[in-house]
């Protein structure tokens, strides 16, 4: 993307601190007709961006301030932003404040005028008017006027409206799958069986979820569709044992992992007339299969150059041939592909402790996301491929954060307390 300087409006001041090198990838604020990019700033050995600081305002009615909480909570899970509520005066009298919302509400019809503003300009940089109805859904409204906010200013898609399906479980409980808002404030249980469920995967057009249950004489995959609490149970024959699935691009059929005699393979299986084909006739183990969005290739990791040392790989389904990605470090698994497919993000145990790497494909190169002395695992992309949820293990119990896709700062997603383990997001798509 290139910025010609004559349409740079803002310059931002950044301290930075001696013998520290950055990397221009942002926070120069440019407008290209009606829209303006925030571009970050980061580290180049420890990616660390400066969030745009945003101001809110807007009067005292109830409508607005409901409104007001649901932007809020949701630009603050983005992590490119900082909120900040006042006044249209107070923001134009500080020069860090680069965006400010103002928020009215209009009577006869009752409408919700939103203004957008940046600093140093008279003029307003966009407006919009929200219909307000009787029984109106004002998160609903602030989930849209979120999404409205990121478009204009970082021009992609927001991902307010959609969902983490990940695994929950309370101290001595079984596991069961819950669904979460993006800002964490809704929380909903999605399954309701007798066994412990794990492993959720969405469909492509998120409509069903897949995952597995864990029973004390068997385990079984489930697919539930999302917006319904009826589950259909796959059957497998004899000897078989699923580790876990996750969706084929057509929706028809899925990958799983089946153990037999000690041995796991990938299969594909299709959901009309449960027929199984083994993808893969290893000798070593094969599991984690992941397809590609545009359904020519699958990620999946396998020991076969050293066994108990797993190693990811892509298969090409067009060429029939199969690349091996990750070479360094004795433990590389759970390998998510990006939503445009140019890259994966995985994770892999580094001085004893497992770390977030992404791969480009085009580059051949891994850049490594997070450094805790924790663990950070399972990882999955945000629908527009600029934020990534995964579980860290900061304290004695996992949660859910959300990290950009460059690294650095974490925020947690859900407010659960310490009694709950979160482990195991995806991302719907």
């Amino acid at each position: 993307m290139s910025v010609n300087s004559a349409n740079i409006f803002q310059t931002l001041i950044l301290r930075i601190r001696t013998g520290i090198v950055l990397l221009l990838l942002g926070i120069v604020l440019f407008t290209d007709g009606n829209s303006v990019y925030a571009i970050d700033y980061f580290e180049i050995n420890n990616p660390k961006f400066v969030p745009v600081k945003v101001g809110l305002a807007a009067d005292s009615s109830a409508e607005t301030t409901s409104v007001q909480n649901v932007l809020k909570a949701n630009l603050e899970k983005v992590l490119f932003f900082q909120i900040i509520k006042g006044t249209k005066e107070e923001f134009e009298q500080n020069e860090e404040v680069f965006f400010h919302l103002q928020m009215a509400l209009k009577r006869n019809p009752d409408q919700l005028e939103i203004t957008l503003w940046t600093q140093g300009e008279k003029s307003p940089l966009s407006q919009k008017l929200f219909a307000l109805e009787e029984a109106q859904d004002l998160r609903k409204l602030g989930l849209e006027l979120a999404d409205w906010f990121v478009e204009k200013t970082l021009n992609f898609k927001g991902v307010s409206t959609s969902r983490i399906a990940y695994t929950a479980q309370k101290i001595n409980r079984r596991k069961n799958i819950l669904l979460s808002s993006y800002d964490g404030t809704v929380q909903k249980r999605f399954s309701y069986n007798l066994g412990s469920n794990n492993l959720a995967s969405w469909s492509f057009d998120n409509k069903n979820i897949l995952y597995t249950t864990f029973t004390r004489s068997s385990v079984q995959l489930t697919i539930q569709l999302s917006k319904r609490l009826r589950a259909k149970i796959l059957t497998f024959p004899a000897g078989f044992q699923p580790l876990g699935a996750s969706w084929r691009k057509d929706g028809k059929s899925i990958l799983l992992t089946l153990m037999k005699q000690g041995n796991s393979d990938i299969y594909s299986y299709n959901l009309a007339d449960a027929k199984l084909e083994r993808i893969f006739a290893w000798k070593s183990l094969e599991t984690s299969p992941q397809m590609s969005p545009n359904g020519q290739k699958i990620a999946f990791v396998s020991d076969s150059a050293r066994p108990q040392r797993p190693q990811i790989y892509i298969y090409n389904l067009i060429t029939n041939k199969t690349e091996r990605v990750t070479f360094r470090g004795s433990y590389n698994s759970s390998p998510k592909w990006s939503p445009d497919g140019s890259q994966l993000i995985y994770e892999r145990q580094k001085k004893g402790f497992f770390q977030l790497y992404k791969y480009t494909l085009l580059t051949r190169r891994h850049l490594q996301l997070t450094f805790g002395r924790y663990d950070s695992e399972k990882p999955d992309w945000s629908p527009n491929g600029k934020q990534i949820v995964f579980s860290a293990k900061k304290k004695k119990v996992s949660k859910l954060y959300y990290i950009s896709a460059f690294g650095g700062r974490a925020v947690r997603v859900t407010a659960n307390d310490n009694r709950i383990a979160e482990t195991n997001p995806v991302w719907s798509k």
